[in-house]
């Protein structure tokens, strides 16, 4: 067959012919449904997914790491406290030992030169009993000259009383 379209020897019989010809329809028919027809059963609507809630592991070990930091820190305060408080009661005692040890160590610088002092009282009063030893050998001499009535004795006791005493 030829084609009307190229053909150019075709008569214009031809083309009205093809006129009174229906066109033939689609080769497919359009599915529409009826208006009767129930409606199509909508499928329920699934939510959306829930988002996976966000991991907090971070935050929980920060805030442990925090409370126990804190309670440490409470745990030393206290304990520096109470050294501190127990320093300053050693150190009290320590002043009021060496005060103590001041005042003895004074005493006993006294209590040698007290010794010092008695030692030589001693010894001055040693030489004083001797020398009034003597003074009192001369007049013994002296009361025998005069028992005796003897005056040149009496002289010379009374010579060595002036002497030894």
């Amino acid at each position: 067959m030829t084609n009307p379209v190229f053909d150019p020897q075709q008569s214009a019989d031809t083309t009205v012919q093809q006129q009174d010809i229906a066109p033939a329809g689609p080769e497919f028919e359009v599915y529409t449904p009826s208006a009767f027809a129930p409606p199509p059963q909508q499928q329920p609507v699934a939510p959306a997914p829930v988002p996976p809630k966000a991991k907090k592991t971070g935050i929980v070990v920060l805030s442990l790491f925090v409370v126990l930091l804190a309670g440490a820190g409470a745990a030393f305060g206290v304990l520096f406290f109470q050294e501190k408080g127990h320093s300053a009661e050693l150190s009290t005692q320590v002043e009021g030992k060496d005060r103590e040890i001041a005042d003895l160590t004074k005493k006993a610088k006294n209590s040698a030169e007290d010794t010092d002092r008695a030692v030589t009282a001693q010894k001055k009063a040693e030489a004083d009993a001797v020398s009034s030893q003597k003074c009192k050998d001369a007049a013994k001499e002296i009361k025998s000259a005069l028992v005796a009535n003897d005056a040149t004795k009496g002289e010379a006791a009374i010579k060595g009383l002036l002497v030894e005493c």
